[in-house]
């Protein structure tokens, strides 16, 4: 029988608010094992961008794939995120005039009606307040033809994870509950007026160090170590020192993700 967490999503998603304006300092590090690639092909390949055409990452933290999207297509680039210390960095480390920073939140997007070709979320959507607004907001601001594409985890993905079930087993049952699993997302999707909704699981080979790990988590580089109780980090942490201290031998850990692509 499956635990189950006895975390709100209430409280993880207040939480994950206060989680990104503290570790601004250590975002892009977290994000490193993503390598900082969007699927630009992907994108390109259901709804083509020309110059005219916007392109939107909401939660864009520090840009990071939004930089990547206005060096590798042609249309400009909004990054929107609700903290005002990630937007910093990422005006310092990006100044090009296909970027656009703002600082808002995805359920009340400051766009007009059917002005966006691409919406893209990276790891945003168990983050959002309201994800069903979001979704309704998103659809409002697409034109038609435009696309949604949102990368996240299937259940499936969550229960092949080395972190979560070697080093932090605690977890699992908290993701299981902030992520919505591909029935749930495409219901939502559908509902809201999205069609097609499709759904495709990407994989690219990575390893990953014990120590690697032991810095995330104490620097709680992921939202979710926020969420580990003291034993359990405890625990975690006695199990990563142990794995660093007999080699520190690289742990397969593939950047596995699920992108789901909405049609307007």
């Amino acid at each position: 029988m499956e635990q189950t967490s006895n975390v709100s999503l209430e409280k993880w998603r207040q939480v994950s608010k206060e989680h990104f304006s503290k570790i601004t300092p250590h975002y892009d590090q977290g994000r490193a094992f993503e390598q900082g690639q969007p699927p630009v092909e992907e994108i390109q390949r259901h709804t083509p961008v020309g110059e005219a055409d916007w392109v939107l990452d909401v939660g864009t933290g520090t840009g990071l794939f939004a930089a990547h999207f206005a060096r590798q297509m042609a249309g400009r680039v909004a990054g929107i995120d609700p903290a005002r210390s990630m937007l910093r960095q990422a005006l310092h480390k990006e100044r090009t005039d296909k970027l656009n920073w703002l600082q808002g939140l995805a359920e009340s997007l400051p766009f007009a009606d059917g002005t966006l070709r691409v919406v893209f979320l990276s790891q945003v959507w168990h983050h959002l307040s309201v994800q069903e607004r979001s979704g309704h907001e998103f659809f409002r601001c697409l034109k038609p033809g435009g696309g949604l594409y949102i990368k996240t985890y299937s259940h499936a993905q969550l229960k092949a994870r080395w972190d979560l079930l070697e080093i932090f087993p605690e977890l699992m049952p908290f993701m299981l509950s902030i992520y919505p699993d591909v029935p749930e997302m495409t219901a939502m999707l559908e509902g809201i007026g999205f069609a097609p909704v499709t759904s495709k699981s990407t994989f690219k080979e990575g390893f990953m160090r014990p120590s690697q790990m032991l810095t995330l988590m104490r620097e709680k580089a992921w939202s979710m170590f926020s969420f580990l109780s003291p034993e359990g980090a405890a625990e975690g942490e006695a199990r990563l020192e142990s794995l660093a201290a007999s080699g520190d031998q690289p742990v397969f850990y593939p950047e596995v993700h699920l992108l789901v692509v909405a049609r307007r």
